[in-house]
Formats: structure tokens, C-alpha cells, sequence
């Protein structure tokens, strides 16, 4: 097992070498901006490198869990809520645009809320629309009453 943490450790840290060497060309074309302009270009920096870095940290990190299999079950559901919440904030407008009513007061876009909670709170007010009742149909079929289960008191 020792064998195997080196690799994927060692496969962890070239990524992430490669990636730094990636962004050091866009981080130096872009420093000069930061000091002739006011606006600050270092989140454009922070959100390249951290999509960089997780194209191919993840996968790794992914397959060494499940090599390593203690725990892989409880990691998967860790891994899909990390996964909602995370689409919660990305999908936000589109969730809002497409999946409640305008009057709804529960609105996607939440930072550490997950998708369901807020489907489960639309539903509970008679505020999802036409696409958002499908897609609460079709988490329940997956899991009963997904989006009322998930419901987590604010």
C-alpha cells in the first residue's frame, strides 16, 4: 500500500507542478494590469489555477480513494453533496431562470445550500415551475421524496 500512496502522491504533486507552470505565463501577462488598472484580475488567476489544479487533482484523488476502498462509500456521499452545493452556486441563475417561479422567495444561487434543499423549500411552497417539478420527479424516483428530505431548517 505504501507503493501505491507514493504514486498517486507523487501523481498529485506533478499535476499540480504542471499547473503552476501553466499559470505562470497567464499570471505574467496579466500582473502588468494589476498595476496600470484598477480592476484586480487575481480572482481571473485564483479561478484558472483552482480549475487547473482540479482537472487533474481530482480524478487521481478519486481513483486512489477507491483503491484504497475503506471508507469509499461514506467519500461518495461526501463527494455528491460537495457536488450539489457546488452546482448550487455555479447553476444559480439558470436554476432561478428555469426551475422557480418569479415570486419565490427561495431562491438557487446560496452559497452551502444544495441544489435539493432548495427544490425540497420550492416545493414545499407551490413555487417550482413546469421543469422544476420534473427534475424533483426525477430525483425521487432515484430517491423518494429526495427534495423534502433535504430540506435543512435555515
Amino acid at each position: 500500500m505504501k507503493i501505491v500512496k507514493f504514486i498517486f502522491t507523487a501523481s498529485a504533486l506533478l499535476w499540480l507542478l504542471l499547473t503552476i507552470l501553466a499559470m505562470m505565463p497567464i499570471a505574467a501577462l496579466l500582473s502588468p494590469t494589476l498595476f496600470i488598472s484598477k480592476k484586480n484580475y487575481s480572482e481571473w488567476i485564483l479561478f484558472l489555477f483552482a480549475l487547473i489544479c482540479s482537472l487533474g487533482i481530482y480524478p487521481i484523488c478519486f481513483v486512489y480513494a477507491a483503491i484504497k476502498w475503506n471508507g469509499f462509500l461514506n467519500y461518495l456521499r461526501k463527494l455528491s453533496l460537495s457536488i450539489d452545493i457546488s452546482g448550487n452556486m455555479v447553476a444559480g441563475a439558470l436554476l432561478n431562470d428555469n426551475f422557480i417561479i418569479a415570486s419565490s422567495t427561495n431562491k438557487f444561487g446560496a452559497v452551502q445550500e444544495t441544489i435539493s434543499d432548495n427544490l425540497g423549500e420550492n416545493e414545499r411552497d407551490n413555487t417550482l415551475s413546469i421543469f422544476g417539478k420534473r427534475f424533483t420527479n426525477l430525483l425521487g424516483v432515484i430517491d423518494f421524496d429526495h427534495a423534502k428530505k433535504s430540506i435543512v431548517n435555515d
